[in-house]
């Protein structure tokens, strides 16, 4: 069972992150993780005494823009410019 003190740690080192970063992209998966960290805190209840089990918090890849494809005959970027 993982203790609060560690998920309380975590969380800590997660917000530090999220407060520094300029990168939007990494504030919001920090802000994520700790989202999770508190679900798995709520859902566990946690113990008082320090555990030496360490759970990882898998966080979602980025998501790539779609890149638009360029036609010699088309007349703009929409689907429905004939």
């Amino acid at each position: 069972m993982i203790s609060n003190e560690h998920i309380f740690m975590q969380i800590d080192k997660q917000l530090t992150l999220a407060k520094t970063t300029g990168n939007e992209q990494t504030k919001r998966e920090a802000l994520a993780a700790i989202r999770a960290l508190c679900d798995l805190a709520l859902e566990s209840g946690g113990t008082s005494q320090a555990s030496p089990v360490v759970q990882a918090v898998a966080i979602a890849p980025a998501l790539q823009q779609p890149v638009a494809l360029k036609e010699d005959d088309a007349n703009g970027e929409s689907l429905f410019d004939f």
